[in-house]
């Protein structure tokens, strides 16, 4: 202990990240029971191995310059380490999955522990440690050294870059103030000049801010530089660290590849403090590229002024002016154009922001025009997808459903899968007063249990570990709508008393968070599983079962309502009749198999059926021979001996229901193709209850 002390007094003694590095290696790890030591330092997303200590053969160790180490997105002990911020023993190298075969490669080592370097606010790295060469046991006490002396060196390196840190912050700040005080004298020494020209400068203000459109913008430009006299001249503007010229006048197509030369990020720094005049001839200062030369001497280029567009200090582009004169833009052209430059820099970011302003409004239209066209589509299948059917059990569940939408009522649908409970939920929002707000879908079955939480409620930033940002929860987003929680059966205990009180006081609190937020949210519960008897397993609590069955609905499997399968195949042949470029029919015989299947997965296995059969079909009728075997199977297990007169009686209702689904649901014409008169037939559908 005393020389880890000592030790201890010499990293903290220095402030310099690289010469802490030294100390360590050359004590070699002394104060820890470990042969071999590493350090390793997070760098934005990489972990990244900086130091070797050798306590057994010293000459090994160093300071490790190489980018060595890991991804914070590879399998390894290490990044491991640094995520959960605890300690890991790892028994057998061998054999531990966590482990990298690089690790493996680079140490052979079969025993080893890691420890989190840990700051004040974050992990900065890990400490590795083994016993390589005595192939010694580590022990508990071994590892608790380590973690000592991973706390040792966490402070000392957390101290080292803040000095670090402050140090080029000082260096920054006396560069910015040196610059700052050079602007301003030289601000000083112009201005006396710059007051002759105060009244153009006005005129030229007046006009590049006459527009916010960044065209009308380069035509202001444009019309000025032609008031001067020059007829040649283009624009380059910064668009997303790249050159784009955006303006040119009295130069071709062909000159596109020479209005970017030079490149703004080839031009020196100086050019951004004031114009640069190329003069183009043989005894030009600057070396020109033989090309460019020959172009500027066929359009008959003497000289040019680059002259920098800039906008509070932001550099936004090039302007670029040419002249068949060589002596053309003097000294005293330079700072006019100087400040022509800060004119239109000051005009072209207005546009710029304008222009982004703009592109946001015209995406939050096409936005919002998307989501009314999505309502819109909702509506329609709300009328046309779920109202199929008019059997006894869907009136009533429709009727339940017209009474309740009204009212801010907890609804809570029973139904097996596929029945259709999302659009009931879908249904009783659109009919409710909350239909011009948000609709929030959560399957609760889909989403991790670590997760569920902060999904429903939302969290802050920084309240467990990847948190990097606030998030809002979906009884947020909900606020003034409506949320569906589907598969409510499968949420966990610890969920459900939060999702309580939601009910009980309408308001939410995010994960690291103290303090509540008011919602006002209509909740719209489903499941496919039996609440009350979870109850007695003690896995949903009986206060919430009380609170969501407020109203409940239970929509009737496929089975119970086979009087709407016919209108329901009907549906699903015009819905994919675009596979074969028209609807097709269903042989009555294929209609009766269809009718005496059991439907375990209810409407929506009817519409995969319905798809599959759509597609497989060589005719424009299907018939027994595409059916799949399972339906034929189910049909005739599930055909049970009956009384004659309720064969015969449910003969003629398959009979009728598949008339009726031929004839598109239309009375008259099914009554004729049964030829029966209209008012036999209408007592017919009275007598069978259809």
């Amino acid at each position: 202990m005393a020389v880890l002390a000592e030790m201890n007094k010499e990293i903290h003694a220095t402030m310099n990240i690289n010469q802490l590095l030294r100390i360590l290696v050359q004590k070699a790890g002394v104060g820890v029971n470990f042969e071999r030591c590493l350090i390793y330092l997070l760098e934005e997303d990489y972990l990244r191995c900086v130091a070797w200590i050798d306590r057994i053969k010293r000459e090994k160790a160093s300071i490790i310059e190489k980018r060595v180490g890991f991804r914070m997105d590879e399998n390894a002990v290490e990044v491991l380490v640094v995520k959960m911020g605890k300690s890991i023993y790892v028994e057998n190298t061998l054999q531990d999955k966590r482990v990298s075969p690089k690790m493996l490669r680079v140490s052979g080592t079969r025993e080893y522990g890691v420890s989190p370097l840990i700051g004040r606010k974050s992990v900065l790295g890990v400490l590795t440690g083994d016993k390589f060469y005595s192939k010694d046991p580590i022990l508990p006490e071994d590892m608790e050294s380590l973690q000592l002396f991973a706390g040792h060196i966490s402070l000392a390196l957390e101290n080292a870059m803040l000095y670090e840190e402050k140090e080029k912050f000082n260096k920054i700040l006396e560069k910015t103030v040196r610059e700052r005080t050079s602007e301003l004298a030289r601000a000083y020494q112009d201005i006396s000049r710059k007051m002759t020209k105060l009244s153009s400068f006005y005129q030229m203000a007046r006009l590049l801010n006459e527009s916010l459109e960044q065209n009308a913008v380069l035509e202001q430009i444009s019309t000025l530089l032609g008031s001067l006299g020059y007829d040649a001249f283009s624009v380059t503007v910064l668009q997303d660290g790249r050159a784009k010229n955006v303006f040119r006048k009295g130069l071709g197509e062909d000159d596109e590849r020479y209005l970017d030369y030079p490149l703004p990020q080839q031009v020196p720094e100086e050019f951004w403090a004031s114009p640069q005049v190329l003069v183009i001839n043989d005894n030009s200062l600057i070396r020109l590229p033989p090309g460019y030369m020959e172009y500027c001497q066929k359009r008959k280029i003497q000289s040019s002024i680059l002259t920098p567009i800039i906008s509070n200090g932001k550099r936004i582009g090039v302007l670029r002016v040419y002249s068949p004169n060589p002596d053309a833009f003097a000294d005293e052209q330079k700072d006019f154009f100087y400040a022509f430059g800060q004119q239109a820099g000051a005009a072209l970011e207005n546009a710029i922001i304008y222009q982004k302003v703009v592109d946001e409004k015209n995406h939050i239209k096409t936005i919002s025009t998307r989501i009314e066209q999505e309502n819109l589509y909702l509506k329609e299948r709300i009328k046309s997808e779920f109202v199929i059917g008019r059997s006894p059990k869907m009136a009533e569940v429709m009727d339940l459903v017209q009474k309740v939408a009204p009212t801010p009522t907890t609804v809570i649908i029973y139904g097996e899968t596929g029945t259709g409970k999302e659009l009931i939920a879908n249904a009783i929002h659109e009919m409710s007063p909350r239909r011009g707000r948000s609709l929030i879908k959560v399957n609760c079955a889909a989403i991790p249990e670590d997760l569920i939480e902060s999904e429903l409620f939302g969290h802050e930033r920084g309240a467990f570990t990847g948190a990097y940002e606030k998030r809002i929860g979906m009884f947020e987003l909900a606020n003034g709508g409506t949320i569906f929680l589907d598969e409510i059966g499968d949420l966990s205990m610890k969920t459900q008393t939060k999702l309580l009180r939601v009910l009980q006081e309408q308001e939410i609190q995010r994960i690291g968070s103290k303090a509540p937020v008011r919602v006002d949210v209509r909740v719209i519960a489903a499941t496919n599983k039996d609440l009350r008897k979870r109850i007695e397993e003690v896995k949903f609590r009986s206060d919430l079962y009380y609170r969501l069955s407020v109203f409940p609905i239970k929509l009737p499997p496929l089975r119970e309502r086979k009087e709407d399968i016919g209108t329901l195949v009907d549906f699903f042949l015009n819905k994919y009749a675009h596979i074969k470029q028209n609807k097709m029919k269903v042989h009555p015989e294929a209609m009766n198999v269809l009718l005496k299947y059991s439907w375990p997965g209810n409407v929506r296995e009817l519409e995969n059926v319905i798809e599959r059969l759509v597609i497989v079909s060589r005719n424009d009728a299907i018939t027994l021979d595409d059916l799949p075997r399972e339906l034929w199977n189910d049909a005739t297990t599930n055909a049970p001996a009956k009384h004659l007169g309720e064969a015969v009686r449910e003969y003629k209702k398959n009979i009728v229901i598949q008339t009726l689904a031929s004839a598109g649901g239309k009375k008259s014409k099914a009554a004729e193709m049964l030829g029966l008169p209209r008012s036999n037939f209408s007592r017919l559908l009275k007598s069978l209850n259809l």
